[in-house]
């Protein structure tokens, strides 16, 4: 995609929709200093609705829904933050909703996903049974999906924090994200390039689920046969159909960090920056501490804080 091209335009235009659609429904996160280093601050989406900025994509999907598809139930899968976000956005659209997330997804995410208003249900722990078992699910009863990432509406939701960056930090340089199918890196690279071209787009993945850092070295997707991290909110095997190609042409580069370094940045974002961050929102502050990113008027946007006591406790102990 080329920010010049219709296609990318069309993107920007579903981008300003979705931000009027949301505005009033979303929070609108805060912009913080960073103690770790003078010129890198934070994008705050840990304190969102639902503990993470899966509520936009989420949303945004719902609420282009037309009544019938809402009134057919939904159906999504998810690692738990998506779980979250769909189920608190059907039932605030008084449709609904079942969700598939493996058996050996966090607990605490399943717990609050039925808080929402969801239906669980359980498959086993690989990433394509997820998917798998939503399909079955929309064929047999005729639900309506809808996507954790590879759907424009889920990017267009996601490119309304591109704009808020935008809004919040006028002097940012490099911004930091999180990856994982790639969903949210495109909707922000997407509404902060079609602003400001200059400013460069970074995304972090673990060493132990790091499908997109391939693909993006290869120049085309590449597939893990597993993925394993800390990081469980970031563990997709193979980058999106429609997000990949985003990345592909707006995003500067894809690192991956370590293990250890992620459990730091959960340790400096809790006791130094008093921010509860889950694994999978601490990898740009990971990057920052190994080097991988610069930390140049940089912003780092922590995707979720929906971490259980026991690995908080354990991390930060």
């Amino acid at each position: 995609m080329d920010i010049r091209d219709l296609k990318f335009q069309s993107l920007v235009d579903q981008i300003r929709a979705a931000r009027t659609r949301l505005e009033t429904r979303i929070r609108r996160t805060p912009a913080l200093s960073s103690n770790y280093h003078s010129e890198v601050f934070v994008k705050a989406e840990n304190l969102q609705l639902t503990g993470s900025f899966k509520i936009r994509p989420a949303l945004n999907q719902v609420l282009c829904l037309t009544p019938q598809q809402k009134a057919s139930g939904l159906v999504t899968s998810s690692s738990g933050n998506f779980a979250q976000a769909a189920a608190y956005a059907a039932t605030q659209a008084g449709a609904s909703s079942k969700i598939v997330m493996t058996k050996s997804s966090n607990p605490l995410k399943q717990e609050r996903t039925r808080r929402f208003g969801g239906e669980v249900i359980l498959c086993e722990d690989h990433f394509e049974a997820r998917a798998q078992g939503a399909e079955r699910i929309r064929s047999e009863e005729g639900r309506t999906p809808i996507y954790p990432y590879d759907h424009m509406d889920a990017i267009a939701g996601n490119g309304t924090l591109g704009l808020e960056i935008l809004e919040q930090f006028p002097d940012v340089r490099n911004v930091v994200v999180p990856v994982s199918g790639g969903g949210m890196i495109s909707g922000i690279a997407a509404a902060i390039k079609a602003n400001r071209p200059e400013i460069k787009i970074w995304g972090v993945q673990s060493t132990g689920s790091n499908a997109t850092v391939l693909s993006f070295r290869k120049r085309e997707p590449v597939s893990l046969e597993r993925s394993d991290s800390i990081a469980d909110g970031l563990l997709c095997t193979t980058p999106g159909k429609l997000t990949f190609p985003i990345v592909l042409a707006l995003v500067h580069d894809v690192v991956e960090v370590t293990e250890e370094s992620i459990r730091r940045a959960v340790r400096q974002l809790i006791l130094e920056e008093k921010l509860v961050v889950e694994p999978s929102g601490a990898v740009p502050l990971a990057a920052v501490m190994e080097g991988k990113v610069p930390a140049d008027q940089t912003v780092l946007v922590l995707s979720g804080g929906n971490i259980s006591p026991q690995l908080l406790c354990e991390i930060v102990g």
